[in-house]
């Protein structure tokens, strides 16, 4: 296997283990062929780009080179690395040949992206956009020569450190480039149709507390309808429907009670019969809890990477990746040597089927667990949470057109 492909699985397996799904929207604003040049928002650290290059596996990163100072970095890392100026201790980077390098494959045909924040955040709104991106498509427009697609691409996590969490990417059009006029006039308009592109694919609100309570609704509204995450941030992006807010600002005090649990900030109660909750909770939690056992020390070992080594929240999950990932393919490697030695091969697949059964179930077996405990405890909140849910699901909001 070639280093490019090892990656690619690598990044598969990453995505795979660590979050539950990974959702396209809007698939065909991916052009079928020739050059082109994605420009993505970034939330979640390094994580981006695994899911990302699982997405469209033939592509190439503008990559900082802070992401590829050793061996290990770089079993993980590869693209065209540039000098961000933070990593500098001092004046501008100078990034020419790689804009170069980065021209050149696109002139070739290839498929390249690029982070014009330049760097992550989780935080309500993006980062200010940087002027590479836009800079590169005038230097192409410049040259005379093919031009790339340049298409926008957003990512949205339910919860984006949390393990078995869901994940939707955005595709929107590519960008309308029919531009005349001098250098300066041309690059303006390039890097505000840049930004108007992205924030169609993002969603920015005025505040931590604005997005969290968005965020949230967003997630209580996709509980047994199939909507879409994103699609619900960018309704509460223009605000919260006036009688959906009184009616959780009436609710929010009832939800403050001491152990009462919640699932990526939402209270779960079971639509139907708690019995039928407490059944399931049995049967999923079953297979999830050997799992964990027979994965206990990378399963730990990744717990306490985000907690040790992570100094903000978008970068929990890749340090968790980070360690707990190639610490779960050495410990089955471990395993497997030790059952050859014993002469039961077998307990080895048999591990793997519990394993991979549990971690399937995982997200299901905590959401089911967690609205069964909240029903024991809190029955008269469970008629209150219901006719919330209903109210949340009435407001049947379309996905945006991009």
């Amino acid at each position: 296997m070639s280093g490019r492909g090892f990656r690619l699985w690598l990044h598969w397996l990453c995505v795979r283990v660590f979050f539950d799904r990974v959702t396209v929207i809007h698939p065909q604003n991916i052009p079928k062929s020739g050059p082109v040049l994605f420009l993505a928002l970034h939330r979640n650290g390094a994580v981006d780009g695994f899911i990302y290059h699982t997405i469209i596996p033939e592509s190439v990163f503008m990559v900082s080179m802070q992401l590829r100072r050793n061996w290990f970095a770089r079993l993980f890392f590869s693209g065209i690395e540039v000098t961000r100026d933070k990593d500098r201790n001092g004046g501008n980077a100078d990034n020419s040949e790689a804009v170069e390098e980065c021209a050149a494959h696109l002139r070739a045909g290839g498929k390249l992206f690029i982070f014009p924040e330049g760097t992550s955040s989780l935080g309500p709104r993006h980062l200010p956009f940087k002027s590479g991106a836009a800079r590169l498509v005038d230097a192409m427009m410049e040259s005379g020569g093919p031009m790339p697609a340049v298409v926008p691409v957003g990512i949205h996590y339910e919860c984006g450190w949390a393990c078995r969490s869901q994940v939707e990417v955005v595709f929107g059009p590519a960008l309308n480039l029919d531009l005349a006029g001098t250098t300066r006039r041309r690059l303006v308009e390039i890097k505000q149709r840049i930004q108007t592109a992205l924030e169609a694919v993002g969603a920015n609100f005025k505040s931590d507390s604005i997005q969290q309570t968005a965020e949230m609704l967003a997630y209580g509204r996709t509980l047994g309808t199939g909507k879409s995450f994103f699609s619900g941030l960018k309704k509460f992006e223009q605000g919260f429907p006036p009688p959906l807010f009184a009616a959780w600002q009436e609710l929010r005090p009832a939800l403050n009670q001491r152990g009462l649990l919640r699932h990526q900030g939402v209270p779960l109660f079971p639509v139907c019969a708690p019995w039928l909750y407490g059944l399931a909770t049995v049967i999923f939690c079953a297979p999830v809890v050997a799992a964990a056992i027979l994965n206990a020390p990378p399963l730990l070992l990744g717990a306490c990477a985000g907690a040790k080594f992570a100094d903000a929240p978008n970068v929990i999950a890749l340090w968790r990746i980070l360690i707990g990932v190639p610490a779960l393919l050495i410990w089955w490697a471990v395993l497997a040597v030790a059952t050859v030695f014993a002469g039961k091969l077998e307990w080895v697949f048999g591990g793997i089927l519990i394993s991979t059964v549990g971690l399937l179930l995982s997200r299901r077996a905590v959401k089911v667990s967690i609205a069964f405990l909240n029903a024991v405890r809190f029955p008269a909140l469970r008629k209150r949470m219901l006719a919330f849910y209903r109210l949340l699901h009435q407001d049947s909001f379309d996905d945006p057109a991009l």
